[in-house]
């Protein structure tokens, strides 16, 4: 079950744009050089008049922007930038905070300047850094004067410079005034024609994926793949004979050629062609494939092992749905061709089943009896990427409060701290920032000897806020220097979760526990979110490279240094191999 099901992608091709024609899905041009130039502008020559008392003003309105006291910081902002011009954070701080206050002229100027400079700050409220966001910005500013030309304008910047929230722009607030726009809906990418018949509908969504892959993907070329050009103008021409379930799986196909792990198709998110579930969660252990959860009427199947879908045996189903998972590594295949596995329209559409209506699974019981099970699929709302479930009265740890993001806990019998971190995301009642300063101060206690943190079930979320828990991780090593730090990680330890680990790696001695990573040290993420403007189909595109690690390192994943692989029989018995393993070493030491 852990062979390869790497399979090399076709040569790249030019794709026509003959077979695309529709008007009203015309597409800016994608900027491939960065958003700003560095030469021709030059440094201020004058310093400040005292660069203490600038310090101290800068550390003063950075807090109270995060603190949304948008009139005191003003003329803490005007102060600094008006004394020293080369510093984009403050430019970029003083827009955002004239555009609270209404000041829009002077909040273009201001962030325009933000731009030319670059920025970097963080954790500013109703804000992100990047040039595109800020074009955004800009463009919300224009709206508001009732410039349309200079908005549009700056959303066609925003856009070419790979805006990756393009879903969420015709939602902002600020451009209540030109939603009615023709123009306006079209680079929001929610313009319908309402003349188009159903089959120029779905052939319109399709020009728009493509537009979209050619606008956010990371490799400019990706939309010239010689396989999606083929599969392009396949679905093209098949739409009118296709249901739409049929035509969203497809596009998985599509999507599935561009071969990282952020790019994918929900496919439960749409006004139409939504995919159903069948009442079973799968897993690959290294014993086979797994039946881990149900829904209550099937309960009973929970603990045994998949043999065939249909006729197809459960090794060739997980390969033949690597065409639909584009993925950094085959970690991933092991971690989400199961739970592609568990959709009648992707079995029908890989050619395993004949119909959606019921399909039939054989299953082997724990004394080897062997049964045929039909399930049906049911609909089903995305609740987030799959994760082993919790389904035992006596759970080990890691599977304890998964609905947490983060939690700490002390054995005090030996000593090991253990960190779940389940999200690379804020909690409501405490911010990862304010969990780490708890961390340092537990870790200063006489009781802590060692550290555990755990990866299993983090896919990550937003890289920008890691940065303390990093540095608690480093403070540990710091503060006990006899003890030992270890992550335990796996297929799911992905995204913003990899650069973690990545960055643990580089920066500590940890000893690395588990499995491989999900992802590549230096990888392609992020996620350029999209939406069909006619049959609402959600998706991502990876946008952005992620070098985390030295330029040359070309590992395609983060190996453990202590390899232990999940098997069936320890998770149906509560047993945690992984923490098992560290404690005997620990106790050997």
């Amino acid at each position: 079950m852990y062979s390869s099901f790497f399979a090399q992608l076709s040569a790249c091709l030019i794709f026509s744009s003959v077979l695309f024609t529709h008007p009203a899905m015309s597409q800016t041009a994608r900027v491939l050089s960065p958003t700003n130039d560095a030469i021709g502008v030059f440094p201020q020559r004058g310093g400040v008049a005292d660069p203490v008392v600038y310090l101290k003003t800068r550390k003063k309105a950075l807090f109270f922007v995060r603190e949304k006291r948008w009139q005191q910081a003003l003329p803490l902002l005007q102060s600094l930038t008006s004394s020293y011009k080369d510093d984009g954070d403050t430019w970029y701080l003083l827009g955002l905070t004239q555009m609270q206050l209404g000041h829009h002229e002077q909040a273009i100027v201001a962030l325009k300047n933000a731009l030319t400079l670059g920025v970097n700050v963080t954790n500013i409220p109703n804000a992100s850094r990047p040039s595109n966001d800020i074009m955004i910005k800009v463009s919300e500013a224009y709206a508001q004067l009732g410039n349309i030309e200079q908005a549009h304008e700056w959303l066609r910047k925003s856009l070419s410079a790979r805006y990756d929230e393009r879903s969420s722009i015709a939602g902002k607030a600020a451009f209540d005034a030109i939603k009615d726009n023709t123009q306006f809906q079209i680079l929001a990418g929610q313009y319908k024609d309402p003349t188009l018949t159903r089959v120029q509908q779905w052939r319109a969504d399709l020009e728009f994926l493509l537009a979209e892959i050619n606008r956010l993907h990371i490799n400019e070329m990706a939309g010239t793949n010689a396989e999606l050009v083929a599969l392009a103008k396949n679905l093209h021409a098949d739409i009118p004979n296709l249901n739409d379930q049929q035509i969203v799986f497809r596009m998985m196909e599509l999507v599935g050629t561009l071969g990282n792990g952020h790019n994918l198709i929900v496919p439960t998110f749409g006004e139409k062609g939504n995919f159903s579930r069948l009442p079973v969660q799968f897993y690959v252990f290294t014993d086979g494939l797994y039946i881990v959860d149900a829904t209550p009427n099937y309960s009973a199947l929970i603990g045994q092992k998949v043999m065939a879908f249909e006729g197809t045996s459960s090794e060739e189903a997980i390969a033949k749905a690597a065409k639909i998972n584009p993925r950094d590594n085959e970690m991933q295949q092991l971690w989400l061709a199961p739970y592609y596995l568990a959709m009648p329209e992707v079995l029908t559409g890989l050619g395993i089943a004949d119909s959606t209506n019921k399909i039939t699974i054989t299953v082997q019981s724990t004394d080897n009896v062997t049964e045929k099970i039909h399930l049906e699929g049911q609909a089903f709302a995305f609740s987030g990427l799959p994760t082993l479930p919790k389904n035992h009265k006596n759970a080990p740890e890691y599977l304890q409060h998964k609905d947490k993001h983060y939690w700490q806990y002390l054995n005090k019998s030996n000593g090991v701290l253990q960190v779940q971190f389940n999200a690379v995301a804020q909690m409501k009642t405490q911010s990862l920032a304010q969990f780490s300063k708890t961390l340092i101060d537990t870790v200063k206690q006489d009781g802590v000897k060692h550290l555990v943190l755990d990866l299993r079930h983090n896919s990550g979320g937003n890289g920008s806020i890691l940065p303390p828990l990093l540095k608690a991780l480093i403070y540990f090593e710091a503060a006990k220097p006899d003890g030992k730090l270890f992550v335990i990680m796996g297929r799911n330890t992905f995204s913003a979760a990899q650069n973690l680990l990545t960055n643990i790696n580089l920066f500590t001695d940890a000893i690395l526990v588990g499995e491989p990573s999900g992802s590549r040290p230096n990888h392609v993420g992020e996620a350029g979110r999209f939406k069909l403007p006619y049959s609402g189909v959600f998706g991502l595109i990876s946008s952005q490279f992620h070098q985390t690690s030295r330029a040359e390192d070309h590992r395609i994943w983060v190996p453990p240094h202590m390899p232990i692989l999940p098997d069936s029989k320890s998770y149906f018995a509560g047993i945690d191999p992984a923490i098992n393993a560290i404690y005997r070493l620990l106790d050997n030491l």
